[in-house]
């Protein structure tokens, strides 16, 4: 999927088509609608209850939400059994992470392009965000694609994982979080420098990303940004689109679906809709 979209040129295009194709079947998109609860009567889901007081009654509810938020908030923790509730007190996670941006007036023509970035070792370790880092890794460098970038320019992206309590701890002194941002950008900035000369005149923009960062944009619990980490334990764990005791209520996404990316959720997303024909006794059937 990943080099299909490099190949394709159209990575940011891809949350545009999966809008239209919803909208050309009929669907209807509310955006900047933040969900408060999921309205339940007599142990049924009936619809939803938004952030601003208005309700929208329905005859499924679909959760793809975060699911601690979903289970716990949205329905105060009601539905929930040992199995359940153990998934959250004892499954690894995907950690947290801190994400960079740049902007730079520069295309690497000398680089091979790559799906997963590059790696390149750095003098000595540095301590940014409390980690210490004996290299770094452009993850990814986006010079193939005109949507993400304009002719003659690169964005580098670069993460790492982080420690969600620290950011949470520091978002109480806003100075010094935006401070620690700035510091840790420069410290890219720096590196990135030294492997690519003249790098450090060429950014044009640069953005930083913490983990409250994609917790408030997300919502994602401590953002674990993939959800349930892969692990001997957890790789090929088949875990129920449903709550116990809630009917007409399903759940998709990484937090049913351990290992999380795109076509994860996609399958995850297709296999509720299975769900919902058989309950209703209708045949489910595809349309390219």
């Amino acid at each position: 999927m990943v080099l299909s979209s490099m190949h394709r040129k159209s990575g940011r295009r891809l949350s545009r088509a999966i809008e239209r194709r919803y909208l050309e079947l009929g669907g209807e998109i509310n955006y900047k609608s933040s969900v408060a609860r999921i309205v339940v009567e007599n142990n049924r889901a009936v619809g939803i209850q938004l952030e601003d007081g208005s309700e929208h009654r329905a005859d499924y509810v679909i959760s793809g939400a975060d699911g601690y938020a979903t289970i716990f908030d949205m329905l105060d923790g009601k539905y929930t059994d040992e199995k359940t509730r153990g998934y959250y007190e004892k499954l690894p996670r995907f950690p947290a992470i801190v994400h960079i941006a740049l902007g730079v007036a520069r295309t690497f023509e000398e680089l091979p392009h790559s799906s997963f970035g590059i790696d390149f070792p750095i003098d000595e370790p540095i301590i940014i965000a409390g980690n210490e880092l004996n290299q770094l890794r452009v993850n990814a460098i986006y010079n193939f694609d005109p949507t993400l970038a304009p002719q003659g320019k690169t964005v580098l992206r670069v993460w790492f994982p982080s420690d969600y309590d620290y950011w949470k701890s520091l978002q109480q002194d806003p100075d010094r979080y935006r401070a620690e941002k700035e510091e840790i950008v420069d410290k890219i900035v720096f590196l990135f420098d030294k492997r690519f000369p003249g790098l450090a005149d060429q950014v044009e923009m640069r953005n930083v990303a913490t983990p409250i960062t994609y917790e408030r944009y997300t919502g994602n619990w401590q953002d674990s940004f993939e959800g349930w980490l892969p692990t001997t334990e957890t790789f090929g764990l088949r875990m129920s689109k449903t709550l116990p005791g809630l009917s007409n209520f399903y759940m998709t996404g990484q937090w049913v679906e351990p290992g999380g990316a795109i076509a994860f959720v996609a399958v995850s997303g297709r296999n509720v809709i299975q769900l919902i024909c058989k309950q209703d006794k209708k045949l489910f059937v595809t349309k390219v």
